[in-house]
């Protein structure tokens, strides 16, 4: 009988600092191959490029001189005002998103192509459906060049 107890004092204090113990820092957690992945939550290969270079006719890398182009941001900044101001201000938010600090946050590349291909934008990147959660306002097609989004982000590189 004194076994059994000793056992069971045994086993019940051994289950006690197992189930106590955490992970040690260098340890990493397994995942098991039977536990399952919700596809819906992660984002793939597709998803992540369309994040960073947005959905529409750009399709290249923008590169940008190190120097702002003067008179491609005066015509920038007249498109802008055109184009664009009437929904978004540069240092604050209005109808749609203040712009002042987007090249920090977005490529030129996606600035273009949310500036050519608002819809589609908003169909498949999830920036633009995330910005799309937060305004009413749906952005609307200004019909602008490849040339000419490319002078206003040439504009919002003061910003």
């Amino acid at each position: 009988m004194k076994n059994i107890i000793k056992t069971c004092f045994a086993l019940s204090l051994g289950f006690l600092l197992a189930c106590n113990s955490s992970p040690k820092q260098n340890e990493t957690k397994s995942v098991s191959s039977e536990q399952k992945v919700d596809s819906s939550k992660v984002m793939h290969n597709d998803e992540l490029y369309k994040a960073k270079t947005g959905v529409g006719p750009i399709k290249d890398k923008v590169e940008l001189d190190s120097q702002i182009d003067k008179e491609m941001a005066l015509k920038g900044k007249e498109l802008y005002n055109n184009a664009c101001a009437s929904c978004h201000r540069i240092k604050e938010k209005s109808v749609g998103p203040g712009l002042g600090g987007v090249l920090q946050k977005r490529s030129p590349q996606w600035v273009m192509n949310m500036i050519l291909n608002p819809r589609e934008m908003k169909r498949e990147n999830v920036q633009a459906q995330a910005m799309d959660a937060e305004y009413d306002a749906d952005m609307v097609n200004t019909n602008l060049t490849e040339d000419e989004a490319r002078a206003i982000v040439e504009y919002l590189r003061k910003y």
